[in-house]
């Protein structure tokens, strides 16, 4: 009598279990009608660029992948291996390293820069590395398309300028905040500031580091313009220098950037703490917004108002997106290489957004 207990017993809780991982399976997965919803969608959009890769995450799980559209010019699809340059969504890796060294004790938010870069002019003194990551500094904005100007002659043609406002005054986006925290992360970590993410952030696997979208590197796309009178698709060509990496030299496959948003949420980069700092308002002396007064500037991350719900991103080039929809547990990428007529990346976030959840639809969609 005791066994046949027992056996009830344990298949009480085996059913138990089965149901609750049936449940959990269910909320991780999308279903066939959302997914052939956003199939549809994202046909009608490749039309505005020449490829596209999207996926998204939610509870630590993809729940949707998808690749449409060309590579580059000679028909080659965008597949698995296409790499995208992120463009200024670079900028969020960099932020993370930033603060990955604040945790690690070794910076602070409120260092003067000049414990970490020399011969600045004295005007410059006082600001700080959070004047940097919320573009505050008011420091003036170097040349970024002459990337093939040495660093040292950029930096002496650089301060013969005067601050643009006074430091904390109000925002204004510039590659100069992050070319500067660049020599902070080399400064304290006697690394290159390549050598230090791949380390910390891409556990040393190989990634393409490089502001340099002339040459060519096998599997990556590039940025594409469409040429309304000639009605082709033309290439862009730009060399940033190796100063612009931090700011908009990071290239990654969708995959590479999965693993590291999953990375990044299992607090394997920072702990949650540290990652509220990162996305605290800064308060700028000017009241300062985006589109809506809601749409806030954090520490090198956008907070977005759209989709009725705060989420938290950037965006790149014009062309790529990430978005964090941190009170669904949801992460959409979206990597695109060609402008047609408006960038489409964030209109493209927002779609998807309520496809999933109808709660996060949006009356219009003219976000973009």
């Amino acid at each position: 009598m005791n066994k046949i207990k027992s056996l009830i017993f344990f298949l009480f809780i085996l059913f138990n279990i089965g149901c609750k991982n049936e449940k959990k399976e269910n909320i991780q997965q999308l279903t066939i009608e959302k997914q052939n919803e956003i199939n549809d969608y994202l046909k009608t959009e490749v039309k505005n660029t020449l490829g596209l890769a999207v996926a998204v995450m939610k509870d630590g799980k993809v729940i949707y992948e998808n690749y449409l559209g060309k590579e580059n010019l000679n028909d080659k699809p965008v597949n698995k291996e296409t790499i995208f340059p992120l463009y200024s969504v670079s900028k969020l890796i960099t932020s993370t390293a930033i603060f990955q060294l604040i945790e690690e004790d070794k910076i602070h938010l409120d260092d003067k820069i000049t414990l970490y870069i020399d011969n600045l002019p004295i005007e410059w003194e006082n600001i700080e590395v959070k004047n940097l990551l919320t573009h505050s500094s008011g420091l003036p904005d170097y040349e970024v398309m002459n990337g093939e100007i040495s660093d040292t002659i950029t930096m002496k043609n650089l301060i013969q300028n005067e601050l643009r406002f006074k430091i904390g005054e109000r925002w204004e986006y510039n590659q100069t905040n992050f070319w500067f925290l660049t020599k902070i992360i080399e400064k304290v970590t006697k690394k290159s500031y390549e050598s230090f993410v791949t380390e910390k952030q891409f556990s040393n696997n190989s990634i393409l580091l490089s502001s340099n979208f002339i040459e060519p590197v096998p599997n990556r796309s590039f940025k594409y313009e469409f040429n309304s009178s000639s009605q082709n698709w033309e290439k862009l060509n730009f060399d940033f220098g190796k100063r612009a990496n931090s700011a908009g030299g990071i290239n990654l496959t969708l995959n590479q950037f999965i693993e590291w948003t999953k990375k990044f949420d299992n607090n394997e980069f920072i702990q949650p703490t540290t990652k509220n700092k990162m996305w605290t308002h800064f308060a700028y002396k000017e009241p300062f917004y985006f589109e809506n007064k809601k749409d806030k500037f954090l520490y090198g991350w956008q907070q977005y108002s759209s989709n009725n719900e705060i989420s938290f991103g950037f965006t790149g080039g014009m062309v790529t997106g990430y978005r964090k929809f941190v009170n669904q547990n949801m992460t959409i990428i979206v990597l695109t290489n060609g402008l047609k007529n408006a960038p489409i990346r964030n209109k493209v976030i927002n779609k998807i957004a309520g496809i999933i959840d109808e709660n996060l639809a949006e009356k219009t969609n003219a976000n973009y």
